[in-house]
């Protein structure tokens, strides 16, 4: 990987087809995603020097990494996010958890991404594991994704920027197709890949063009 000097992000930015809030936070987010914590150090301090985006901005497209990279990449990437602010924020008060008003925003925010196959894919995982079927529901679109501070098309954008560079390519293809159903244009879609190329090896960004453009190309 280049060496993430401050020109490389202004002509990443520089692409019009992703606003540049949008496109630091996916950069940050994929690469605490692969334990890039370098990457995500400059992302972060090229993002909050030139008022690209917000602490809470960042702090909210790292801290949803967990989960698809796993606590570790939360925690550490957070850390970084932490370490580069010159003011602290203040302790916040954590609203207590309520599993009825989880579920149901999670359902409404799952139904939202994944439409007509909605009802398929809860009944697929379902027999697989009831339990994950449930903790998707509420740990993951409940009480993560619906939360304020970014917007639902930014965290699925950042969702598939994060499995792309993971590899895990069933979930990019349904999350490429879930960015699409609630806002991203093809062109916002397509747009992940100059930042994906720069994190990941030659082979991975191919096969993440190919799958890219066979959802897009499926979905016109």
């Amino acid at each position: 990987m280049n060496t993430l000097t401050p020109q490389i992000f202004e002509i990443l930015i520089a692409d019009d087809k992703l606003s540049p809030t949008t496109r630091m936070l996916c950069f940050a987010a994929t690469a605490a995603s692969i334990n890039n914590m370098n990457a995500v150090e400059s992302a972060v301090v090229f993002s909050l020097s030139n008022t690209l985006a917000t602490h809470t901005e960042l702090y909210e497209s790292l801290l949803q990494t967990y989960l698809f990279a796993g606590f570790p990449a939360a925690l550490e990437s957070l850390s970084v996010l932490y370490n580069c602010l010159e003011n602290k924020p203040n302790k916040q008060t954590i609203p207590t958890y309520n599993l009825n008003e989880y579920r149901l925003r999670g359902e409404n925010l799952c139904r939202r991404i994944y439409t007509n196959v909605y009802e398929k894919m809860r009944m697929k995982l379902g027999k697989i594991s009831p339990e994950l079927d449930q903790w998707m529901i509420i740990e993951g679109y409940g009480k993560t994704l619906s939360r304020p501070g970014i917007p639902t098309k930014t965290r699925e954008l950042i969702s598939a920027s994060s499995l792309a560079a993971l590899g895990w390519e069933n979930q990019l293809y349904s999350h490429i197709r879930g960015a699409v159903n609630v806002g991203a244009t093809h062109s916002e879609c397509r747009a992940l890949l100059p930042g994906l190329r720069i994190l990941c090896d030659a082979g991975r960004y191919s096969r993440t063009e190919t799958i890219i453009d066979s959802v897009l190309e499926g979905l016109q």
